[in-house]
């Protein structure tokens, strides 16, 4: 099979770009949320030393990601998700990414709620099966639409056009965050 048919490698492009743009809007928010303990911790060298690690971490896991579509992608038949992998895998990026946030340990809506309401782990967690089991039972629902429906995968298009530049200066970041770190591990 060529993987370039049907801009295959381009739509990967598209992948990253929304995985990149989710996973590191949320590190800026949890960076941001937890900046305020870090200055009555840690130096300046310290703080950005963090978010080198952060952002070279940021860097490799939507990496991570879109091989793993990548592989869904050449896996599954050609009419679920290749012909249209950046449409379905953006929404698959995108379904994936709010559950993280949703279910996120420390950071989570689901625990953060628990918090409010004094209700126990156990419960938090029976709570998170229950969502979990709902979002798998809607995702393929929703990956129907996505690649059925022409408006949602223009406005996916349009989405990942948009963030395409701020995306480019994360990797920049990344990148400098890469060497930053090599340069402190060295020295």
């Amino acid at each position: 099979m060529n993987i370039t048919r049907n801009g295959y490698l381009s739509g990967l492009m598209g992948v990253f770009s929304s995985a990149a743009f989710l996973s590191y809007s949320w590190s800026i928010i949890v960076f941001f949320w937890d900046l305020p303990s870090f200055l009555l911790q840690w130096g300046i060298n310290d703080i950005v030393g963090y978010l080198a690690y952060q952002f070279m971490f940021t860097f490799a896991g939507s990496m991570v990601v879109t091989i793993f579509v990548a592989i869904i992608g050449l896996v599954f038949p050609e009419r679920y998700l290749r012909y249209n992998i950046r449409t379905s895998g953006t929404a698959l990026v995108a379904a994936f990414a709010v559950n993280s946030i949703i279910f996120k340990e420390r950071y989570g809506l689901i625990y953060a709620l628990a918090g409010a309401f004094s209700i126990d782990n156990f419960t938090a967690s029976q709570i998170t099966m229950s969502v979990w089991t709902i979002s798998l039972i809607i995702l393929p629902i929703g990956l129907v639409i996505v690649s059925k429906f022409k408006p949602a995968e223009h406005l996916i298009n349009n989405y990942i056009e948009n963030i395409s530049i701020l995306v480019i200066f994360y990797v920049v970041l990344s990148l400098l965050g890469i060497l930053l770190v090599i340069f402190r591990n060295i020295i």
